[in-house]
């Protein structure tokens, strides 16, 4: 089996489907908990500066779709209309 390599040219494990995520505060910064949805539990030491660029890339990756409000539909609409504010 052949694996993709890194930007350093070590060659990278497969993909893995993550089941969850769990965060710690420890002592100089923070443990961060991957576990795959196969079982597979990595875990990382982060900083809180490598945390902050974590949130801003997830926010910059889903921010947008986050801040939008669905469309309501004509009945959702008519249904708002008839209620007192």
């Amino acid at each position: 089996m052949k694996f993709a390599a890194d930007m350093t040219g070590n060659p990278m494990t497969s993909i893995k489907k993550l089941a969850r995520v769990l965060t710690d505060e420890t002592e100089g910064g923070y443990r961060l908990t991957f576990e795959s949805v196969d079982g597979e539990i990595v875990q990382f030491l982060a900083t809180e500066d490598q945390v902050n660029d974590l949130i801003d890339e997830l926010d910059e990756l889903i921010g947008d779709d986050a801040d939008e409000k669905p469309e309501l539909t004509e009945e959702e609409e008519h249904v708002s209309e008839e209620q007192p504010s």
